[in-house]
């Protein structure tokens, strides 16, 4: 799928998924879906994350999506980024954060610093 790139940098796994300028109503919880069994694959806490939310618009049927999808995850992820973060999409994904009980993200501007960020991690 376009909106999902698997790579290695550096030995680490990485997946960039792309929600950008979708809705809620509009394929959100469509890539949702597809991304939890690529996302799965991978072993208990090896894979970093870049998840692009630029233009994406958000609700709150969304908003508990997102707090879902990010558990699901939360076995699998070591670190992540989150890019284009900005007004409510601050609110609603910080609140998603903090109902998933993760921790390991951080607020990026760029796909390149969010690398730069997570290459750090340990």
């Amino acid at each position: 799928m376009e909106r999902i790139e698997e790579f290695v940098v550096d030995g680490k796994n990485f997946i960039y998924i792309d929600f950008s300028g979708i809705s809620a109503n509009d394929g959100f919880s469509d890539l949702v879906e597809v991304i939890k069994p690529v996302i799965a694959k991978y072993p208990e806490k090896s894979l970093y994350t870049i998840t692009n939310i630029e233009d994406t618009r958000f609700d709150s049927g969304s908003r508990v999506i997102m707090s879902e999808y990010m558990k699901h995850n939360s076995a699998y992820v070591k670190y992540g980024a989150v890019i284009g973060l900005d007004g409510i999409k601050k609110i609603i994904t910080t609140s998603a954060f903090k109902m998933s009980g993760r921790t390991n993200m951080y607020f990026a501007s760029s796909r390149e610093n969010a690398i730069e960020w997570l290459l750090q991690q340990e």
